[in-house]
């Protein structure tokens, strides 16, 4: 594993993780106070929109580490949203050994991030 690009998830990252998605429930209960009796339909696209945005978010943010071979990986914004995961692992196909295994999620340093 490169650590000039990624780390395991520390507990600075679960605060940053826990922060966005309270931000994202609490969009969620206040704009169903307000638009779920007679805008629902804006109401959903808002949530849609907000699912989007975090799941392009994780995407752009996290990688996995197969534990079969030790690759690193990163996966598309469709696989991401698609693939089960737990708390801190996805089912995912490994694109060098070709297994599908649970894989662990591993951070992407910030300045590597910017430099895409």
């Amino acid at each position: 594993m490169n650590r000039d690009r990624y780390w395991e998830i520390t507990r600075s990252d679960w605060y940053g993780i826990a922060q966005v998605l309270f931000a994202f429930i609490a969009v969620i209960m206040i704009s169903s106070f307000f638009l779920l009796p007679d805008y629902w339909y804006l109401w959903l696209t808002i949530i849609t929109g907000g699912l989007v945005l975090l799941v392009v978010w994780h995407a752009k943010n996290f990688t996995y580490l197969c534990p079969g071979c030790g690759e690193v990986f990163e996966v598309s914004t469709l696989e991401d949203f698609i693939s089960p995961n737990g708390v801190n692992k996805k089912y995912l196909r490994c694109p060098r050994c070709g297994k599908r295994a649970w894989a662990d999620i591993l951070r992407i340093k910030e300045e590597t991030i910017l430099k895409k």
